[in-house]
Order: structure tokens, then sequence, then C-alpha cells
């Protein structure tokens, strides 16, 4: 099947899960975000785990992404919640990202990594973004939690720039060394010539572009909590209308 159409049916399904999930009640939610969250750091620990044991430390977790299934576990498998707006956030961007550039891209991504571990790479931020929308109903995160994203976000960034230092990653194709030096200018732009006039400009609109998808998040965030609220007060009217009846 084309990926497109591949990419866009598996879209579909992933959000008629979404609804089915969020008919569950808190408890059943909390338990699928905790099975979300082991199967993701079981699948990594034994990921890195053998490619470490090898002496193969280019398999380091320098992607967003790849942090991201890392912290995202940890956080809600041990409540640590100074990180859960920030890997909540994480896990919405880097799981609607993939999902979006998937039926567009999926072909290249199947040419570089392979079939397998292409679809390993969709399954996994497809339960990144199942989990982020649980969560978005499960809690309303405050806007001044943003300052905790901001800062997260940039010892990401310093995590995967000190990582460059230590490991030759030059046979692996990462997305957020490419993001980061303009690499990625070339792949879109064959004939641009990088200099400093060009890279400002190009780091302004990138990071423009993280502190809207922030308030997109936020705004996201909102909505589906608002279906909770609903929910609540329907079943409040109904025991009203009940009672009333009653009497």
């Amino acid at each position: 099947m084309d990926t497109l159409w591949f990419g866009l049916i598996w879209i579909v399904l992933i959000h008629i899960l979404i609804i089915i999930l969020m008919k569950l009640n808190l408890k059943q939610r909390v338990f699928w975000i905790k099975i979300i969250s082991f199967i993701l750091i079981t699948q990594k620990a034994i990921d890195y785990g053998s490619s470490w044991m090898q002496g193969d430390f280019t398999k380091m977790p320098v992607e967003f992404s790849a942090i991201t299934y890392i912290l995202f576990s940890l956080t809600y498998l041990f409540n640590i919640k100074f990180l859960k707006s920030f890997v909540t956030f994480a896990a919405f961007l880097s799981g609607i990202g993939y999902l979006i550039t998937f039926p567009f891209l999926g072909t290249v991504f199947i040419e570089g990594n392979g079939l397998f571990i292409t679809s390993l790479a969709l399954i996994n931020h497809s339960l990144l973004y199942l989990g982020a929308i649980i969560l978005m109903k499960n809690h309303l995160f405050e806007m001044e939690s943003r300052k905790q994203i901001l800062i997260m976000t940039v010892l990401v960034v310093a995590f995967s720039i000190t990582m460059q230092y230590f490991i030759n990653f030059d046979n692996r194709y990462l997305f957020i060394y490419m993001l980061l030096d303009g690499r990625i200018l070339y792949n879109l732009f064959h004939n641009i010539d990088i200099n400093g006039f060009i890279y400002l400009p190009y780091n302004m609109l990138i990071v423009s572009i993280y502190l809207g998808v922030i308030s997109i998040f936020y705004r996201v965030n909102i909505k589906i909590y608002a279906l909770k609220e609903n929910e609540k007060y329907r079943v409040r009217e109904k025991g009203v209308i009940q009672h009333e009846h009653t009497i």
C-alpha cells in the first residue's frame, strides 16, 4: 500500500482509538498511561542496552523524540511531577509531528532506516501521541508551566549537542543535528548558501515555530480538558433530573 494512504488510514485509526480511550474513567486512563510508559521504557532499555553492551554508543538517545520516550515513561511510572508538563508537551509534539509527516515522507523514512525500524518508530510516536491526548483530558496544565517546558527544552538540546563531542554520529541520520546546524535547508533548497545572514533568521524561525507549537499545546489541552468538565456537568444534570423525577 502507498505510504500516503497507509499513513492517512493510520491517523484515522489512532483517533478512533483515542475516542474509545477517552470514554474510560480516570482510573482506567491512568492505567493505560502506565501501560504505554512501560512498553516504551522496556523497548528502549532493550534497544539501547543491547547496543551499548556491544560497544556501539552511536545508539544514544539524542533525538528529541528518543529522549521523550525515556523521560515520558519515567515521569508517569514514578510520578515525577516537575517533568509532567514538559514530557506531555514533548510527547504531543513528537507524536503529532511524526503522524503528520509520515504520509508524505514515509517512503523516505523506509529507504533511510528500513521497514522494521520505520514501523517501530510509527508505533512508538503514535503511543506518545495517544499518551499526550489522554493526559490532556486528565490534567489541565497551567500556562505558568511554559517556563518549565522552555528550561527542559534547553537542557535537552544542550545534552544532544554535548553528545556530539563524545560520540561520532556521522553514519547516522539524526534530524536534530540537521535541524540545529541548518543542513535541513540543503535538503529543501540545494543551492542555498548557509551563512550568517541566513542562519540567524533561520534559527529565529525555528524558535518562533516551537513557541507557536507550545501555544497550540495549551489550547488543545483546554479543549480536551473541557470535555471532561462537560461530562461532569451532564452527569450532575442527569442526576438532578432523575432526582426530581423520583420526587
